[in-house]
């Protein structure tokens, strides 16, 4: 007898320092079920918001579609040298995947006709942030906490998503304080010189700006993605809002935008009510939302107008 206790407890023992012994986890996602026997390493994310969603935990992806794009576009939180590139985000390269052999690769319902060929080359989680729910803050933190359970980061993605929401409200709270919360916002993408994107209701913008207990002048109609394409005259609808616009937008472009007689027309314009945000992703997660309620606090507490 022991002998036989000796020999668990030195089963144990080796358990503990070698790390072998992990409890299975059973994982449902959009498109099937995930078993995992191990927390995995080499993580694939061929959607910029799930490689958003990893970095905020503190786990750096094996390996994303489009790191060029992502730190165009993305930017923050910041992807390491390191990360490999996969190819575009609606095709990725299968062959370089292959040839990477991930332990777990993540994606969007927008590319579920890979889902089979990708199940080949490592198991495959589908999470998706913009769909028909249009509820994107929300989705973004059931997704956040569900990469949290496979990274073993349940704690930590608590504590991001009670400290963003938090700092949102804080960040409305400063403008309400500061008298700048009355007029409602655009936030607006522009494409070209006489079309643009404006972010409606249920997209993540606005959603952050609901939040923040701030107004959206948009009241019209949106896509899945939360934003309508529209000509520029559309602004005309509400000239006394505030006019926010993401970046980047090069000196030509500018140039070509903000001196059209429409443009120089608008009351907005005349009054300097226009500003320009850094590159943030739009269709991101909880810490794009963050940095949206941060750097438009922070414009119109600076008063950093762009508009001549």
């Amino acid at each position: 007898m022991l002998v036989k206790e000796s020999a668990v407890q030195y089963l144990l023992l080796i358990g503990l320092l070698f790390g072998f012994t992990v409890q299975a986890k059973t994982i449902t996602h959009e498109m099937g079920v995930l078993e995992l026997t191990k927390t995995p390493f080499k993580i694939v994310a061929l959607d910029w918001v799930l490689a958003e969603s990893l970095l905020s935990l503190g786990v750096t992806p094996y390996a994303v579609a489009d790191s060029d794009g992502y730190n165009q576009w993305v930017v923050k939180p910041q992807l390491p040298s390191q990360v490999k590139n996969v190819g575009s985000r609606r095709e990725p390269n299968l062959e370089r995947l292959t040839q990477l052999k991930p332990d777990l690769i993540l994606m969007s319902s927008h590319l579920s006709p890979l889902y089979p060929s990708l199940q080949t080359i490592a198991p495959t989680m589908v999470l998706t942030v913009y769909n028909e729910k249009r509820d994107p803050f929300n989705q973004a933190k059931k997704i956040l906490n569900q990469l949290a359970i496979v990274t073993t980061k349940e704690n930590i993605a608590a504590q991001l998503i009670s400290e963003a929401e938090q700092y949102i409200q804080n960040n409305g709270s400063r403008l309400k304080k500061a008298g700048k919360a009355a007029r409602p916002f655009f936030l607006v993408r522009f494409i070209g010189n006489k079309h643009i994107r404006i972010h409606g209701e249920y997209s993540l913008a606005g959603q952050t700006l609901t939040m923040m207990g701030l107004t959206n002048a948009w009241q019209g109609t949106a896509n899945m993605w939360g934003f309508a394409s529209a000509s520029m005259d559309k602004l005309a609808l509400s000239q006394q809002a505030n006019v926010l616009y993401f970046g980047p937008l090069n000196k030509t472009n500018k140039a070509k935008i903000f001196s059209t007689p429409l443009w120089r027309a608008m009351t907005f314009t005349r009054q300097k009510r226009v500003y320009e945000l850094p590159p943030i992703w739009a269709f991101g997660g909880i810490n794009a939302a963050v940095r949206l309620s941060d750097t438009l606090t922070d414009a119109l507490l600076t008063a950093k107008s762009i508009t001549k």
